[in-house]
């Protein structure tokens, strides 16, 4: 997940999601914004990995509170062992060093956010995962999205639509 921009009911309903389905773990590509949205994690009982983004303000308080609800926020750039699989993850602000990271080949999954665009890509052995939005607004979808790390299938999760922010600027 990605782009929460303090939508704790969008979270919500993506980890409601996400505990039927079995996900083992969880990835948030930054942009939580507030550290009260960690409350929508708690007695989650499935690990939380998180990576800042560029909105991302109060990053002590973001660490913190995470940290009480089992969250781990790896910094800006966090690299992740999943069912032997190596996972970098990063919230995307400069997509010259998306591309490089993709680029490298180090990685069999780079997991992003930042554009707000749902995307699983190949790219020779690695695959590029956006999971869109949990806000909804920037694009009018919400979305998350599931990995299988065996098939390296991804599958998207659609969480509602919204007026997008620019047509609600137009009315």
């Amino acid at each position: 997940m990605s782009d929460s921009h303090d939508r704790i009911r969008g979270t919500k309903d993506a980890l409601r999601i996400f505990s039927k389905k079995g996900v083992e773990l969880v990835l948030h590509a930054g942009d939580m914004i507030g550290s009260g949205n960690c409350y929508a994690f708690e007695d989650l009982g499935i690990p939380i990995k998180l990576v800042y983004g560029n909105n991302d303000g109060d990053r002590v308080g973001l660490a913190r509170d995470f940290g009480r609800v089992g969250g781990e926020y790896l910094g800006d750039f966090g690299v992740i062992d999943a069912s032997g699989r190596k996972i970098a993850m990063l919230h995307g602000t400069e997509e010259p060093l998306v591309g490089a990271i993709v680029a490298s080949q180090l990685y069999d999954v780079v997991v992003r956010g930042h554009n707000h665009q749902a995307e699983a890509t190949r790219h020779g052995k690695t695959l590029l995962v956006n999971p869109g939005e949990i806000w909804g607004y920037f694009t009018g979808s919400s979305s998350a999205a599931i990995l299988d790390t065996t098939s390296l299938q991804v599958e998207f999760i659609d969480l509602g639509h919204f007026k997008a922010f620019r047509e609600i600027l137009k009315e």
